[in-house]
């Protein structure tokens, strides 16, 4: 059964191995246009040697993967002179004979759709240039090469579609097959030339076969290395978001702490009993600022809030109901995490206040469960993270579409993760999509002082990161072949070139 994250490799891998290809056909393409001019010498097979060699040289630039955002935004810009060239070398053309006539393959995948709706608009003008050709010169030898454009040019139209560039969209997969149609179209054009010339096409095999075999052997390498970063990587995302949890007990106990500490104050106990709010103020406030608590507040004997250091206008109201303040009115200690319309979803520690002998109140400190939290998870893991109430996220580092706010207020809706973090209190790995991007995220439950699930805290990490592992492998693998056959080539063309030269002799 294929994953989700075997499944996105697999893509990466096809798309990788397309990009291969038509780097290839752009600058073969190339190398026969220069023939075609030798001939001719006529503009229009300039203008279409300069559009391919452009386009044949950013498609190197993208399969290697050395563009960034402003370069490919460029990148895609010099794409649509390459096809703007091809296009006015056929507006210019003089008669052509079907052995002058070049082939174009664009798989650069553009991140601005309507850059890619222009690119399909040339294709489909660049296409009908060639329909218009076949039908002028009544040359039927022509239909695959129309037929490639066209299928390209849809290919194109699907990609201009926005979110059709994540392989998450089905209109990648669309697209990505109507690239394969047209390839495979355009390549049957090719060899209808190419076996008519023996030298060019031997050259030619050896140059497919050997890129064909690297990249074979270069993906078989990749996909058992991206299967042990995978497993690497689930490991040790459960170890950070495990992070959480040690994090939690340590603050609970903490909390604990310093709430007993508090609430042992014979000041504080007095003031409550005196209803002294000017001096539970400013001993609490002592408290939250020595002690560098998230929270501390009084409660009296019927659950009711005197004092919150943190916030003195909020009183008066009742917290009778919550877990930590009912365990504290009747004498116990006790430790948990529970959501309170003051604090939220937090840290709750609670002990007694007693006033001779008897129970008179209660304290309450802890930590609140919030963005301030999630970035300190970050800071120490290097990790996105996000904090769950339940399953929907009430805290996370990553932020919305407006860069400002964070990405909170969504529910989970894997059921599988759901089922195994919070219904079975297990932890989870899974693939989740933030933002439009997809990520490698790992779960653990939140556990309060009563052994309830009552959230879930999760790490993740961009599977652009790992599978950037797999692409520098198969960048510097096929850069080794690349410069192999580069130096294996020339003896290999002159060989060639004499063999065919004795035979024609003979």
């Amino acid at each position: 059964m294929i994953g989700g994250m075997s499944l996105y490799f697999i893509a990466n891998n096809f798309h990788f191995s397309l990009e291969m290809i038509g780097a290839l056909v752009f600058f073969v393409m190339a190398w026969l246009s220069v023939d075609a001019y030798l001939i001719s010498k006529h503009h229009s097979t300039a203008m279409r040697i300069a559009g391919l060699a452009i386009l044949g040289l950013w498609q190197l630039i993208h399969v290697f993967g050395m563009g960034g955002d402003i370069v490919n935004f460029s990148g895609f810009l010099i794409y649509l002179v390459g096809l703007s060239l091809i296009l006015a070398s056929f507006i210019t053309r003089p008669t052509l004979a079907a052995v002058s006539v070049v082939i174009l393959l664009p798989s650069f995948t553009g991140t601005v759709p309507y850059l890619e709706m222009i690119a399909a608009l040339l294709l489909g003008a660049i296409a009908f240039s060639a329909y218009r050709q076949s039908e002028s010169e009544f040359n039927r030898t022509l239909q695959p090469l129309y037929l490639g454009f066209a299928f390209l040019g849809i290919a194109a139209l699907f990609q201009a579609v926005p979110g059709s560039q994540s392989s998450d969209n089905i209109l990648w997969y669309v697209a990505h097959v109507f690239l394969l149609i047209g390839l495979a179209t355009l390549i049957y054009w090719v060899w209808q030339y190419l076996k008519l010339r023996v030298r060019e096409s031997l050259v030619l095999i050896f140059i497919s076969t050997t890129l064909f075999m690297a990249t074979i052997v270069t993906l078989a390498f990749s996909t058992i290395l991206i299967s042990r970063v995978e497993q690497e990587t689930r490991g040790s995302l459960l170890t950070d978001a495990k992070v959480f949890d040690f994090a939690v007990r340590g603050l609970s106990a903490e909390a604990e702490a310093k709430a007993k500490l508090a609430a042992a104050d014979e000041k504080l106990s007095a003031a409550l009993y005196q209803d002294n709010l000017a001096a539970e103020e400013s001993i609490l406030s002592g408290y939250l600022r020595e002690e560098r608590l998230g929270f501390i507040l009084l409660t009296d004997i019927n659950g009711t809030v005197s004092m919150r250091a943190h916030s003195p206008g909020e009183r008066g109201d009742s917290i009778a109901s919550e877990r930590a303040v009912t365990e504290s009115l009747l004498g116990n200690a006790f430790t948990t995490i529970e959501f309170s319309p003051a604090e939220k979803f937090s840290i709750r520690a609670g002990a007694p206040v007693y006033r001779s002998g008897k129970v008179i109140g209660a304290v309450i400190a802890g930590f609140p469960l919030d963005n301030t939290m999630v970035d300190k998870i970050k800071k120490i893991t290097g990790l996105d993270a996000t904090l769950y109430r339940g399953d929907t996220s009430i805290a996370a580092t990553a932020l919305a579409e407006d860069g400002r706010s964070r990405l909170t207020g969504s529910m989970l809706s894997d059921e599988g993760v759901k089922e195994s973090v919070l219904s079975k209190g297990g932890s989870a790995t899974a693939r989740v999509v933030i933002k439009d991007s997809a990520f490698l995220a790992s779960y653990v439950p939140i556990i309060n002082g009563d052994g309830k699930i009552v959230g879930m805290f999760s790490a993740a990490k961009p599977q652009s990161e790992i599978l950037d592992i797999a692409d520098a492998t198969n960048r510097l693998t096929l850069a080794t072949v690349m410069i192999i056959m580069l130096i294996l080539i020339v003896p290999i063309y002159f060989i060639i070139k004499r063999l065919n030269d004795e035979q024609v002799s003979a």
